[in-house]
C-alpha cells in the first residue's frame, strides 16, 4: 500500500480572502487526498486582503487542516486613499500625489520583501513547534507573492534541513512588472535580490506558472525551474443554453492597472464605430473590478464613455456566471517587463466560460501560445490596431446573426486535477 504523505502549505491568500491570489491553491488543495497526500494549510486569520469573498469558504475541502494565526500588517492602517492596491499591480483611482508616493517608497524600501515581513519570525517559531508536534509532515510548500511566505519556509528549512521544500512562484519577485514602481533604493534592491537568490538556491524544488517566468527565475537561480500552469475546474454546462448579454459586450474581469491599458483597442473601437455606426447602439464595455483612472480617461478620449459600464466588484461565483454571458471576454497582459511570462488564472476561467476571448499582449509569449493551442479566441499584439478593428467588425456581424461562439479544445491540459498530480509528481522526485 502506498504511503500517505503530508504537506504543509504556507500561504497568505486563503478564504475569506478573494481575488486572483487565492484560487490556484484553493483549487489544487481539493485534489491532494486523491493523490495520497494530507494537507495542512497555514494562513493569516486577519489578513489585510485587497478583496474579500466569504463565499469561497464553501470550496475549502473538509479533509484539510487549517491553521490560522494573527498577522501584523502596518500598511492596513494607512487608509484606502493612501494605500495603493499593491496586489493589483498598483491600480490608482487618481493621480499619484506626494503622500501616496511616500507610502509606495516606504512599502518598497522599509518592508522588504513586502508588508507581511513582520509575520516571518513569529511564523517560523510557531511552525517549528507545530512540525515537532506533527512529525508526519515531510514537505513544506510556500506560495508567493507575497514573498514573505517563502522567507518563512526558508527559516524552517534552516531549522529542519531534511524537510522537503517546494517554493511556488505565482508571480516573479524582482522581475515582476511593477517592481520598479515600488521605487526601491540601492539598499532595498540589493536586499530583495539577495533574499530572492537565497530562496531560489535553497528550496528543493522551484515551481512557477509559465515558461517565460521559469526562464527568468532559472537565470537567477542557475538551476532547474519546473512549470505548472494555473488551471481551472472546468464546469459541465451547455453553452448553447446560456442567456447571453443582449448588448454587444466586451467584458474584462479583474483589476486593470494602467500597465493593462489597451489603448490600441480603444482606437480600434472608435475606428470600427466610424465604419459601422450601428455598433454604437449595441456596444458595452463592461469592466468588472478596479480600473486605473488613466484607462477611464482614455476611454473618454476615444469617445466611448457612453458605452462604458463600470462594476467595482462582484463575488467570484457571480463573476464566473457573468463571464459565461459575455459576448467577448477581454484579457490584457501587463505591457511591462515580464510580459511574455504572463499567463494569469483569469485566462483559464475564461476557457471555462466557453466564450470567445480577445487577448492582447506580446507575440510569442505564453499567453499567445495558450490562445493558439486552445483555439479559444484571437490574440493581438499591443499595438495591432488595424487587426483589432477587423476583429470587432467581424465579431459584431456574428453577434447580429447569433453566430458569435467559441470552439475551444484541449482543455484537459489545464484541468486543476491533472495539474495537481503534475505538481505532486515533481515534488516527489
Amino acid at each position: 500500500m502506498k504511503k500517505v504523505r503530508t504537506a504543509l502549505l504556507i500561504t497568505y491568500y486563503w478564504p475569506p480572502a478573494g481575488g486572483a491570489g487565492v484560487h490556484r491553491w484553493l483549487r489544487m488543495s481539493r485534489y491532494f487526498k486523491e493523490n495520497g497526500w494530507n494537507l495542512h494549510v497555514y494562513c493569516p486569520e486577519n489578513g489585510s486582503w485587497p478583496t474579500m469573498d466569504p463565499d469561497l469558504q464553501a470550496q475549502v475541502s473538509d479533509d484539510l487542516t487549517i491553521i490560522r494565526r494573527p498577522i501584523f500588517e502596518p500598511h492596513k492602517y494607512l487608509g484606502k486613499k493612501s494605500n495603493p492596491n499593491i496586489g493589483a499591480g498598483l491600480t490608482h483611482q487618481g493621480k499619484v500625489g506626494l503622500v501616496k508616493k511616500a507610502v509606495i517608497w516606504v512599502r518598497g524600501n522599509l518592508f522588504v520583501p513586502d508588508a507581511r515581513v513582520f509575520w516571518i519570525k513569529p511564523s517560523v517559531r510557531f511552525i517549528s513547534n507545530y512540525l515537532k508536534e506533527h512529525p508526519e509532515i515531510d514537505t513544506i510548500i510556500s506560495t508567493g507573492p507575497p514573498h514573505s511566505m517563502h522567507l518563512i519556509a526558508l527559516g524552517l528549512k534552516k531549522r529542519f534541513s531534511t524537510i522537503n521544500w517546494a517554493a511556488d512562484f505565482r508571480d516573479p519577485w524582482t522581475q515582476i512588472d511593477f517592481y520598479h514602481e515600488l521605487l526601491p533604493g540601492k539598499w532595498a534592491d540589493n536586499r530583495h535580490k539577495k533574499l530572492e537568490k537565497s530562496v531560489l538556491q535553497t528550496a528543493d524544488h522551484i515551481i512557477t506558472v509559465s515558461n517565460a517566468c521559469g526562464k527568468g527565475l532559472q537565470d537567477i537561480a542557475k538551476r532547474k525551474v519546473d512549470v505548472v500552469t494555473n488551471g481551472f475546474i472546468f464546469p459541465e454546462f451547455n453553452a448553447q443554453e446560456v442567456d447571453l448579454d443582449k448588448a454587444f459586450t466586451i467584458a474584462h474581469f479583474g483589476s486593470m492597472p494602467n500597465a493593462r491599458n489597451p489603448v490600441a483597442l480603444w482606437k480600434a473601437l472608435q475606428g470600427a464605430l466610424r465604419i459601422n455606426p450601428a455598433i454604437a447602439e449595441h456596444l458595452q464595455l463592461k469592466l468588472v473590478g478596479p480600473v486605473d483612472f488613466q484607462i477611464i480617461n482614455d476611454i473618454k478620449k476615444y469617445q466611448l464613455e457612453s458605452n462604458l459600464k463600470l462594476i467595482p466588484s462582484v463575488s467570484h461565483a457571480e463573476s464566473l456566471l457573468m463571464q459565461r454571458s459575455a459576448q467577448i471576454l477581454l484579457l490584457v497582459a501587463n505591457n511591462a517587463g515580464n510580459v511574455k511570462g504572463i499567463l494569469t488564472g483569469k485566462f483559464f476561467e475564461y476557457l471555462g466560460a466557453k466564450r470567445p476571448i480577445l487577448a492582447i499582449g506580446m507575440a510569442d509569449g505564453d499567453l499567445h501560445t495558450a490562445v493558439v493551442e486552445t483555439q479559444s479566441g484571437q490574440f493581438y499584439d499591443f499595438n495591432d490596431e488595424e487587426a483589432m478593428k477587423a476583429f470587432i467588425l467581424d465579431a459584431f456581424e456574428k453577434f447580429q446573426t447569433g453566430t458569435l461562439h467559441s470552439s475551444s479544445k484541449g482543455l484537459n491540459t489545464y484541468s486543476t486535477q491533472a495539474l495537481t498530480k503534475k505538481f505532486l509528481d515533481i515534488i516527489c522526485g
